[in-house]
């Protein structure tokens, strides 16, 4: 398996790009780097697939020919589970082809060779049009605040580090602080894919923020799992 990771900073702007021509991906992440995204690329389908079962990413760039499977049959299966946003690349001037990409799921299509400056602006068109900001990036209940702009988090001033998925998951909770939400729709919100029977990766992320936060002063944990449904934020009991 040849993956190169680039070290994410910002977890809410990491980006996939799956393409076998190396020097072009090395082009592509250092344009995408210097514009404050962060890029992991694989260079071929499953290896890109197998990332996005592991891991957080905002959106994929996807270049339709690939070695084995190529960029259409990826499309296809990342639709059976994933709703991430995908922008995919070709060296196929035909019409065709592009309305294929779309009707199969695509959210753009960028035909090669092209400007990074271009590229830079269609993953940014995509993210505004498929992540659109809350009115206030600040989110606080009880002693944590959570910045969104900032992807920071602070438990009564202490910064509290979290993955781009555990801080995602952290901000759904808070917004409805008190309320079971369903795995199901967890797993949905931050993965962009069904749940399987076998799928721990809720759990195993309230593990590991109920770890980092710690419980309440009174002794209450914050996360709490609710039986047969999914998770919950638990707001601090008044004495």
């Amino acid at each position: 398996m040849t993956i190169t990771s680039i070290p994410i900073e910002n977890p809410g702007s990491s980006l996939l790009l799956i393409d076998d021509d190396k020097s072009l991906g090395a082009l592509i992440a250092e344009y995408c780097i210097s514009d404050g995204f962060s890029i992991t690329t694989a260079i071929n389908a499953e290896e890109g697939i197998l990332l996005l079962r592991q891991n957080y990413f905002v959106l994929l760039i996807l270049d339709v020919m690939l070695p084995g499977i190529d960029g259409f049959e990826a499309l296809k299966r990342i639709r059976h589970s994933s709703n991430i946003p995908v922008l995919m690349l070709t060296t196929r001037g035909a019409w065709k082809d592009r309305i294929h990409g779309l009707e199969n799921g695509a959210d753009d299509y960028l035909p090669k060779p092209f400007q990074p400056e271009e590229l830079l602006a269609r993953i940014r068109s995509i993210l505004r049009r498929t992540q659109p900001r809350s009115e206030s990036p600040l989110l606080m209940v009880g002693d944590v605040t959570l910045n969104e702009l900032e992807r920071s988090v602070t438990v009564l001033e202490r910064s509290i580090e979290l993955t781009g998925a555990e801080f995602h998951l952290l901000k759904l909770l808070l917004s409805q602080p008190g309320i079971p939400l369903a795995r199901e729709e967890l797993v949905s919100r931050i993965f962009g894919r069904e749940i399987n029977i076998l799928d721990r990766s809720i759990d195993n992320l309230a593990h590991n923020i109920r770890k980092k936060l710690g419980p309440h002063s009174s002794g209450l944990e914050r996360i709490k799992s609710v039986r047969n449904v999914g998770y919950t934020y638990v707001l601090a009991t008044r004495t």
